[in-house]
């Protein structure tokens, strides 16, 4: 059966990828991202979908070790083209996250930018789970989503704006039984129109934390993925970050005690 994942993310939104604002937040958000998964140099992430690689560059660029998956071969191909512009070592495969074939023993999965809620809840449950089993114990995992709170509150049906060199009018609706948006996009550029539709299920935080207990994961962090700072109602998003339980490896526990005595003085 055909799912509006199969066609969404070609041609136009490669686009919207590449636009400067888009290109110009990722070190940010990657510094974000590397705080709060307590990543550091040599440390393994899954990047998925990766998109054309942004945050992978910028994990890599501050010595993590980065493997991405994405479903769009086009996608996939800019990613490796960044990284051997920038002369960096990266993997990157075309793959779906619901049938996740990328290895073991990753210290954080990243599943950015809006990336998670495409299906329904079972399936949204299953590529949680593929997260998790991908992961070390005491690993992490990182979803982000708009914040569902904010959203309502302030729920625009028709939007315009220009993205990328892109003119884009949006027509969306909240479907409250499957708690779920459903939009409708229009890009258009140099004379040409393309119409896709999208479908997602947006998570409350009670939610995400049983999502994540489901899939074998301890919600360790609630924060908004836009600056980093703690959520609350009126954040931009909701990143949730959970952990698989287990033992964090000997460094990491060595800083975390190392922190520990030092507020104690």
């Amino acid at each position: 059966m055909a799912d509006w994942t199969d066609t969404f993310f070609e041609g136009f939104w490669g686009l919207m990828q590449r636009a400067p604002v888009v290109s110009e937040s990722a070190p940010e958000e990657a510094r974000h991202m590397r705080r709060l998964l307590r990543l550091r140099r040599g440390s393994r992430v899954l990047d998925v979908p990766c998109g054309d690689g942004r945050i992978s560059l910028e994990l890599a660029r501050a010595g993590c070790e980065v493997v991405g998956v994405d479903r769009c071969e086009p996608s996939v191909r800019r990613a490796r083209r960044r990284f051997r512009t920038a002369e960096l070592t990266g993997r990157f495969h075309v793959g779906d996250m619901r049938r996740l074939r990328a290895g073991s023993g990753f210290d954080a999965v990243v599943n950015w930018w809006g990336s998670f809620g495409y299906f329904d809840d079972g399936t949204n449950l299953e590529v949680l789970r593929g997260f998790a089993s991908v992961i070390r114990p005491g690993g992490r995992v990182l979803v982000d989503q708009v914040n569902r709170e904010r959203i309502l509150r302030d729920f625009r049906e028709h939007n315009a704006f220009d993205y990328g060199g892109l003119r884009i009018i949006t027509r969306n609706r909240w479907d409250a039984e499957a708690e779920r948006v459903e939009g409708i996009w229009v890009f258009s550029r140099g004379g040409r129109r393309v119409r896709r539709h999208s479908s997602i299920r947006l998570y409350t935080p009670s939610q995400m934390e049983r999502l994540m207990a489901s899939a074998g994961l301890l919600l360790e962090r609630l924060y908004d993925g836009t600056d980093g700072s703690d959520y609350t109602r009126g954040s931009r998003r909701l990143t949730a970050v959970g952990r698989k339980p287990g033992r964090a490896p000997r460094k990491e526990r060595r800083g975390r005690g190392v922190r520990k005595r030092a507020a104690g003085r």
